[in-house]
């Protein structure tokens, strides 16, 4: 009989793996017990957290600016500033009044599509007897709707009056769309905050490191800076590749789903640069922005009007052929090549991140995969060095 013993490699990964899952699983049940106070921590933090990323970010931008440029740091920031807000300013003036103008469609459709389409369903003979209860579908789909169109009426002609150059536009928009001040207030003052944050941080990034590993042991400092190091290269490596691959992914929605439009389904091309930049923000987080790109055009698909069901079924079946060409493309050339040399984690353990992050809401799953790229890397250096002692220890015994 064969003596199976610990030693033997396919054993030993075998425990290995059932140990990490245990102690995944026994990570995100500890999360999720300790969710009231660890999310209480994370309201206070949340400001810092999204400004260092916005930092972490762009500060390179700033360092280049000075080498190339000769900026000094202040004037260097400020330029990072002024790119910023001129960005913003191109996609205010190019693709707001362009996607507001499709929410309005949508609104429309909405309108016209959903009531005879549960009026069909509910005349249909498998619903027959729960009247009662289409009744409270139908009100609640008027009281959604009315919502909808109160907030469109407002929203949309402002802002293109924004885009335009009418200031006075902003007031009215946000008058007609908040019913109280103190979240605006909330919302300004966050974001205040989060900019003086990030001024500070970007303005003082180069001293960070340094007044960090003063205070760390000079005999110890060697290896954290190699730490430090492989953790910059990790979570940066994710953070920048992930932008890459969420633009590509949102560009690649808008001009299929475009095409697929001039084939009988015109909502598809009008709604295209909709769903393609919301899959292109979706994208940040892995696995999300596909989802959002292919499920409204599923749903457009099927509440088309101007198709029977059997060009419905060719219209389902080209979005989804679709969606799978952008996931091809994404798993297999994107995150590779542009996300995977630099954040290194198995697609298994980008899941576990993300579904211990969403215990913290959309925040919590963008800086879920960052901490993983850390925990990785220290997690590796953990058992290089074991491995290193161990090698030692049996140098010395023999």
């Amino acid at each position: 009989m064969t003596e199976i013993r610990f030693g033997d490699p396919f054993l030993r990964r075998i425990v290995c793996a059932l140990g990490m899952m245990a102690v995944a699983t026994f990570g995100i049940y500890t999360i999720g017990q300790l969710r009231p106070f660890i999310s209480a921590v994370f309201n206070v933090l949340s400001p810092f957290i999204v400004a260092f990323l916005f930092a972490y970010l762009f500060a390179p931008v700033v360092s280049v600016l000075q080498r190339r440029l000769k900026f000094g740091r202040i004037l260097g920031t400020l330029c990072l500033y002024l790119i910023i807000l001129s960005a913003l300013t191109a996609v205010l003036f190019l693709l707001i009044p362009g996607i507001l103008s499709e929410l309005s469609r949508l609104n429309q459709a909405v309108r016209e599509e959903i009531p005879s389409l549960l009026k069909r369903f509910s005349e249909h003979a498998f619903f027959q007897g729960d009247a009662q209860w289409w009744e409270v579908v139908r009100q609640v789909v008027s009281e959604w709707q009315m919502d909808l169109e109160s907030i469109l009426q407002h929203l949309l002609p402002s802002m293109k009056s924004v885009a335009s150059g009418s200031v006075s536009a902003v007031g009215k928009a946000t008058r007609g769309i908040y019913s109280g001040i103190e979240w605006v207030f909330a919302f300004f003052a966050s974001l205040s905050l989060v900019l003086i944050i990030h001024f500070y941080l970007v303005l003082d990034w180069e001293r960070i490191r340094p007044f960090f590993m003063q205070h760390i042991p000079r005999k110890y400092r060697a290896s954290v800076l190699a730490i430090l190091d492989k953790m910059d290269r990790a979570v940066g490596g994710f953070i920048r590749g992930q932008l890459t691959v969420s633009c590509i992914v949102g560009s690649l929605f808008t001009l299929g789903l475009f095409g697929i439009g001039f084939f009988g389904f015109p909502g598809l091309r009008q709604y295209s640069l909709l769903i393609g930049t919301a899959a292109a923000i979706g994208g940040f987080i892995p696995y999300l922005g596909a989802i959002i790109g292919v499920t409204p055009a599923l749903l457009i698909v099927l509440f088309s009007t101007q198709m029977d069901w059997h060009g419905k079924f060719i219209g389902l079946f080209a979005v989804a052929l679709l969606f799978s060409a952008i996931q091809a493309v994404e798993g297999f050339i994107l995150q590779p090549k542009i996300v995977g040399k630099g954040a290194g984690l198995h697609p298994l353990a980008v899941v576990l991140a993300l579904l211990a992050g969403a215990q913290f809401g959309i925040l919590g799953m963008v800086v879920a995969i960052p901490i993983a790229c850390i925990i990785r890397v220290l997690y590796q250096e953990c058992w290089m060095h074991r491995q290193r002692e161990m090698e030692s220890e049996t140098d010395g015994v023999s």
